[in-house]
C-alpha cells in the first residue's frame, strides 16, 4: 500500500512567533507517549551513534512517501509522528522557499498540523527537526533563530534570534539545548533562557555537538586570521569537552585537522578528520588510535558494537572499533553523500548525481562484509541521511527545482 501526501496542495497560515523574551504557550515541557520510539534525534540519541539496532529491513517495499515541492531534511520519528523540516513557497515571493515544518501521522501520512517561519526575502535552513520533552527544535535561515514549538499542536512556544542561519540539528539532553554556529556553541533551557556560550578564537564549529552524562564534545574547523601560513598547536583545530550546564571546558585537545561530527560509544570518542579516522578517551581526549584515510575524507560516522562506518568519496569503509583497523570497503558508482545509518544488519547511506542523469540511490550494505543487501532508487539527485522507526526506514532525497520526497520502505516480513 503506497500512503501519500501532497505538501503542495495543503495551505496553512503561518503561526506568529514568541521571543525568548516574550514567551508564549504552555511553559511545560511534558514528552510525548512513547517520545523515544524512533528517531527522536539525529543521533537518533545525544551520544550520535546512528544506530537502530532493533530496526531490520530486508527486500525493501515502499510503504509511505510524503512529497514536497521544495527541499525537505532529513526527518525525526518519535512514536506515532514523523517530523519534517522542508522549504516552501512564501505566498509574497515565489523566488526562494522559505521554512516550515510539518507533523505527520506515521501510519497513514496524514498531516496533522504545519507551522511556517515565513519571510519575504525567502530563506531555508535546510536544519533537520530534533523531538525532546514534547517540543520540536529547528533552525531557520529567514529570521536567524533557533524555533521551539509544540510538538503535539505546532504552536510557536518561543524563538531565539541568533544573527546567522542554524543549519545543523541541535542535540537536547538533561533539560539543556545544544547547537554550534559558526563562531559559538550555544546552550539554552526548554524555557527559551540562553545558559552559556563556548568559543575559541580563530576557531569555528560546524557540526552537532554531542553529549554524554553531562558533558558536551564538540570539534572545531580551525579558521587561520591569514598572518600565518601555519597554525602552531595551541591554535591547532580542537576536540573540547564542556560542562553540560555551565559551559565549563573540562578539556581541550588539539588534533590539528579540521573535526567532523563526534560519535561516542563506551568511554570511547570516535571522529574524521580531513586526513585520518580517530578514536579519543573520552575522559581526558588522549589518543587510543589513529587510522589514515590517505585521500578519501570522511564525514559523520556510525557505530555498532564492533565497528565504526564512515562514508566519503565513493566509499563506504568500516573499521574496528578497538585498533582501528580496516574490516572491509565498499565502492560506489557516484559520491555516497549522507551520513551511514547502522539497522539490525546493515549500513545504509544514499549518493548524490547532481552532474549526472541518473537519480540518487540508498545502499544497505552487510554490516559484517559490506556486500550490499537491497538498494532503493530515489526520486532526486540528491539523497540525504536515512533514519529509522519501528521496522521502517526513511530515505529523503531531492531534486533541485523540482521538489523532495522523504520515502519510508519496510520488509514485508519482519526479517
Amino acid at each position: 500500500m503506497r500512503r501519500r501526501q501532497v505538501l503542495a496542495s495543503l495551505g496553512a497560515a503561518a503561526l506568529a512567533g514568541c521571543s525568548t523574551s516574550n514567551l508564549c504557550g504552555p511553559r511545560d515541557t511534558e514528552p510525548l507517549p512513547n517520545e523515544d520510539a524512533g528517531w527522536p534525534q539525529q543521533g537518533p540519541t545525544p551520544a550520535n551513534q546512528r544506530r537502530a539496532p532493533s530496526v531490520s529491513v530486508t527486500d525493501p517495499t515502499e510503504t509511505w512517501r510524503i512529497e514536497n515541492d521544495g527541499p525537505v531534511t532529513t526527518p525525526a520519528v518519535s512514536g506515532d509522528t514523523v517530523y519534517l523540516s522542508a522549504g516552501v513557497r512564501d505566498d509574497e515571493s515565489d523566488q526562494f522557499p522559505v521554512g516550515a515544518l510539518f507533523a505527520f501521522d506515521r501510519e497513514t501520512g496524514a498531516q496533522r498540523w504545519r507551522t511556517d517561519f515565513g519571510d519575504p526575502h525567502g530563506a531555508y535552513a535546510g536544519c533537520p527537526p530534533v523531538v525532546y520533552r514534547g517540543t520540536v527544535y529547528v533552525g531557520d535561515a529567514g529570521h536567524y533563530s533557533l524555533y521551539a514549538v509544540s510538538a503535539r499542536t505546532g504552536a510557536i512556544r518561543w524563538h531565539a534570534q541568533l544573527g546567522g542561519s542554524v543549519n545543523r540539528p541541535v542535540v537536547a539532553a538533561d533539560g539543556v539545548i545544544c547547537l554550534a554556529q559558526q563562531d559559538h556553541v550555544i546552550a539554552f533551557d526548554t524555557m527559551g533562557e540562553e545558559l552559556w556560550r563556548y568559543s575559541k578564537p580563530g576557531h569555528v564549529f560546524l557540526t552537532t555537538p554531542t553529549i554524554v552524562d553531562g558533558t558536551v564534545y564538540v570539534g572545531s574547523v580551525f579558521s587561520p586570521d591569514g598572518e600565518n601560513d601555519e597554525a602552531e598547536d595551541d591554535h591547532a583545530s580542537v576536540v573540547a569537552a564542556l560542562d553540560l550546564h555551565t559551559g565549563d571546558v573540562v578539556w581541550e585537545a588539539a588534533r590539528g585537522e579540521n573535526i567532523n561530527p563526534i560519535t561516542a560509544a563506551d568511554g570511547t570518542l570516535y571522529l574524521s578528520g580531513a586526513n585520518a579516522i580517530h578514536a579519543l578517551e573520552m575522559t581526558d581526549g588522549s589518543r587510543v588510535w589513529e587510522q589514515p584515510t590517505g585521500d578519501h575524507r570522511f564525514g559523520r560516522l556510525a557505530v555498532d558494537d564492533e565497528r565504526v562506518y564512515a562514508t566519503g568519496g565513493t566509499q563506504a569503509v568500516a573499521f574496528d572499533r578497538d585498533d582501528g583497523d580496516v574490516r572491509w570497503r565498499y565502492d560506489a558508482d557516484t559520491y555516497l553523500r549522507s551520513h551511514p545509518m547502522v539497522t539490525a544488519n546493515s549500513v545504509v547511506a544514499a549518493t548524490d548525481n547532481p552532474q549526472s542523469g541518473d537519480a540518487a540511490v540508498a545502499y544497505a550494505l552487510d554490516r559484517a562484509t559490506g556486500e550490499p543487501r537491497w538498494s532503493v532508487e530515489l526520486d532526486g539527485k540528491m539523497g540525504f541521511a536515512p533514519v529509522a522507526g519501528e521496522n521502517r526506514v526513511y530515505l529523503s532525497s531531492y531534486r533541485a527545482g523540482e521538489g523532495g520526497d522523504v520515502v519510508g520502505v519496510e520488509s514485508t516480513e519482519t526479517a
